[in-house]
């Protein structure tokens, strides 16, 4: 068993989650298989920040954030059926690498019978956690030092911007634009 690598903290709700990096071997086979998902996402995002209401300037930050995510999800959903993203969750969610804090205090492995406990009747939180999984394990370009600099800083501002989105992911603004308070 793997051992190494950061072991990071998000709390959600009342849960709070241990991420433990992936080794590179297995990130780069999750990695291989995610990016399979994720292209035609990108993709959609870009059609979306083409069309002409992301381009006005009196459109609202929320109006242009709509407009980029519709793109994703249409995207999304023309190339991920249900058993695709069963199976991306079980890569991304694998208990070997995601703990999460039972009612004694301690980690425990988020195995699937574990995770049907915790996410029952919240899909999205499951999904919200798989960002952060994603996050965890493949947007710290800082330890890279084989890249010359203009592509550490290209990754750097794909960093920000899905840092960017999956902060509207994890929280979401309400109607009125005031920020939701999360439970």
């Amino acid at each position: 068993m793997y051992d190494g690598g950061e072991i990071k903290e998000y709390k959600q709700g009342e849960y709070t989650f241990n991420i433990r990096q992936y080794p590179p071997f297995y990130a780069m086979k999750v990695l291989g298989d995610l990016q399979k998902v994720i292209a035609p996402v990108l993709d959609g995002a870009i059609g979306g920040l083409k069309k002409p209401a992301v381009t006005d300037e009196t459109t609202p930050d929320v109006g242009v954030l709509a407009t980029i995510a519709s793109g994703s999800f249409m995207s999304l959903a023309m190339h991920l059926d249900g058993d695709e993203l069963w199976r991306i969750s079980k890569l991304l969610l694998d208990p070997e690498y995601v703990y999460v804090k039972n009612s004694s205090g301690q980690f425990e492995k988020l195995t699937e019978s574990v995770a049907n406990e915790v996410f029952s009747g919240r899909p999205f939180d499951m999904i919200a956690l798989m960002v952060k999984v994603v996050t965890v394990n493949y947007l710290d370009f800082s330890k890279l030092s084989s890249l010359p600099a203009g592509v550490r800083e290209t990754l750097d501002g794909l960093k920000l911007t899905f840092r960017d989105v999956s902060n509207e992911i994890l929280n979401p603004p309400s109607l009125s634009g005031e920020p939701l308070k999360r439970d």
